[in-house]
Formats: C-alpha cells, sequence, structure tokens
C-alpha cells in the first residue's frame, strides 16, 4: 500500500508544482493549492469517521455498527 501511494505522489505532485508554477491568483501560487487539499483532507476525515454508518447504510453485514468493541 506504501509503495503505491508513493507511486501515485511521484506522478501527481509534479503536475501540481506546474500548476502552482502557473497559477496567477490574486491569493499567490500555492494559497489556492493549499486550501484545495485542506479541504479534501477534511471532508475525507469526515466520511472515515462516519464510514461504519456509510457501510451499514450501503448494505455491510447484520453486526451493529454503533457500538465499538474494541480491536
Amino acid at each position: 500500500m506504501m509503495c503505491r501511494n508513493c507511486m501515485v505522489a511521484a506522478g501527481v505532485l509534479p503536475c501540481v508544482r506546474i500548476w502552482s508554477d502557473k497559477c496567477s491568483s490574486k491569493y499567490g501560487r500555492r494559497r489556492p493549492f493549499i486550501l484545495a487539499v485542506s479541504l479534501m483532507i477534511s471532508v475525507a476525515v469526515t466520511i472515515i469517521g462516519f464510514s461504519a454508518d456509510i457501510g451499514y447504510l450501503l448494505g455491510d453485514a447484520d453486526e451493529d455498527h454503533r457500538n465499538f468493541k474494541g480491536t
């Protein structure tokens, strides 16, 4: 999994760097990208927090997902 993340980052980061270098926003070159990534991370963390409920709504197993019993 970590290898795949590194490979994706190796492909995505140069593209983002090129886009940010060509960006001519009134907020600067990097700030719009930092804001966009921050919002995406916030949404992802929120979804992770509700992942058990989302799984239950999508038809996951019959066990009760609201009562955490530990790992």
